[in-house]
């Protein structure tokens, strides 16, 4: 198995981090502009982003193990809310600091470290059925993470409304497209991919620009985003393998591999996103995926290593 793709993805991220912090402390991205670059992202950049992952070539056999896919997400993304809940509640009684620490073991960082990661793995066909897989999660983005961190503005909290957003949107368009196999013009092509093309390197930016407003002291001195980062890393992928191979009794190898490396993965930077967009606790946030994408440099090896003798 090659490594090499993912470490240079997560040197990609950290730097980028690092860079976005920079900016913020000499002020050229102030908090204003994270605000505006975060509804950015969720709003235009994300949805555009979702949409080009989805434009596939159409095969029978791809749609039927995609089917399956989307089918046992639903059971997964189950386990992990279960389950987040129960950790949040256990390291605080925050309800705010509850929103982030539920949110970050709901949401990982599927895309921008979970599509490489299962790339260096299993190949290229691996990222088709990651970007399958990866439907619920924007579906749930968009509406159990809504409600998720909508803990202060009452007016934002999930309704209805909410399914018929952008993220959700995108997703079904996406879907929709693959299946017709319908080809867009290129112009149309090229714009989606071009506005899809922005959401990691801003995402990233900001993440590092809100870093930026902690003392720098501050940023790793929380116990409780470790014990976080351990379940996020570790127990998640566990757990889920348990489920999909022991519990459903599930063999087949796309099956079992996509949704323990999604698992497996560090703190969605949407974490930190959504925090600031429902004025939740955006700092915190930031923490959980500096510190979770961190470690995750030792335990994504680890993980492909288990992996290894299941196929």
């Amino acid at each position: 198995m090659e490594l090499q793709g993912v470490y240079n993805q997560l040197g990609i991220l950290f730097l980028t981090i690092l860079i976005g912090y920079f900016l913020g402390k000499i002020k050229l991205i102030t908090p204003t502009a994270t605000q505006i670059f975060s509804k950015y992202v969720l709003m235009v950049a994300l949805p555009a982003l979702l949409i080009t992952g989805m434009r596939i070539p159409f095969t029978a056999e791809k749609l039927h193990t995609a089917l399956f896919i989307l089918i046992f997400s639903v059971p997964c993304y189950g386990l992990t809310y279960l389950v987040g809940m129960l950790t949040a509640k256990a390291l605080t009684k925050d309800t705010c600091k509850q929103a982030v620490f539920n949110f970050g073991i709901v949401f990982s960082n599927c895309a921008f470290l979970g599509f490489p990661v299962l790339q260096a793995l299993y190949g290229k066909e691996a990222i088709f059925y990651a970007a399958i897989y990866n439907i619920t999660f924007n579906i749930l983005l968009y509406t159990l993470g809504i409600k998720i961190m909508a803990t202060k503005d009452l007016k934002k909290k999930f309704n209805l409304k909410m399914v018929f957003n952008p993220g959700v949107i995108a997703g079904i368009v996406g879907f929709i497209l693959f299946i017709t196999a319908v080809q867009l013009p290129q112009f149309l092509i090229g714009t989606i991919d071009s506005i899809g093309n922005t959401c990691v390197p801003l995402s990233v930016l900001t993440i590092g620009a809100m870093l930026s407003q902690l003392p720098l002291q501050r940023m790793f001195n929380n116990l409780s985003i470790y014990f976080l980062s351990a379940v996020r890393l570790i127990i998640m992928p566990l757990l889920i393998l348990v489920l999909i191979k022991y519990v459903l009794g599930i063999e087949n190898m796309w099956l079992i591999a996509i949704p323990v490396v999604t698992a497996g993965m560090p703190i969605a930077t949407n974490t930190a996103l959504m925090a600031m967009e429902y004025g939740n606790d955006a700092p915190l946030a930031s923490q959980t995926i500096l510190i979770s994408t961190l470690f995750s440099c030792i335990t994504i090896p680890l993980l492909a290593y288990v992996l290894q003798y299941f196929f």
